[in-house]
């Protein structure tokens, strides 16, 4: 019975930490491009995610992007490059309402005691952030976007405790829909 305990909190733990821990990834890309005439790739100046300077978000994004783009070949430069990268993020507050049914009352068969029985409803509010982040690939000669990668994902402290590696994995899991695979 211990045993099956464990195994019940142990896969209860698992369950609720992988669904709060991954985002969900989308990616949207122009079918018409051929991605390997591409070789170079910088960032818009400013990025979105800037206002009057460089914020730690924009340099975080900047690192695992740059990462990203050269394990699948591309060569990062300032000067007149073939892709131009921005980043656009945004938080909104959003509420999960949960119904979890309950019973009140008693009912004992043996002595014939009654106390009502009555279905109904606990109700369960909670109030979390969701951040949505876009990578936008634009062909800079042309103007137009080529791809994009999109995470959605709840916001947590401990999120924002390690944003550096928060971006880091969140930005390696948006790659795995860029249409260029890693070189090595």
């Amino acid at each position: 019975m211990k045993i099956l305990l464990q195994l019940i909190l142990t896969t209860l733990i698992l369950f609720s930490s992988a669904c709060s821990i991954t985002p969900k990834i989308h990616s949207n890309i122009n079918p018409e491009v051929d991605f390997n005439r591409y070789k170079t790739f910088g960032y818009f100046k400013p990025l979105d995610t800037d206002k009057r300077y460089e914020s730690l978000l924009s340099q975080f994004l900047k690192q695992a992007t740059t990462a990203e783009m050269t394990r699948r070949g591309f060569t990062y430069t300032d000067k007149n490059p073939d892709l131009l990268i921005n980043f656009h993020t945004n938080i909104v507050n959003k509420q999960k309402i949960h119904q979890t049914p309950v019973s009140m009352g008693y009912y004992d068969y043996r002595y014939n005691f009654y106390y009502g029985v009555w279905p109904g409803y606990q109700l369960h509010v909670d109030d979390y952030q969701e951040g949505t982040l876009n990578i936008d690939i634009v062909d800079r000669k042309q103007n137009k976007m080529i791809w994009e990668g999109i995470a959605i994902g709840r916001i947590t402290q401990d999120k924002l405790d390690n944003l550096q590696q928060t971006i880091q994995s969140t930005v390696s899991e948006i790659f795995t829909r860029f249409p260029v695979a890693e070189k090595y």
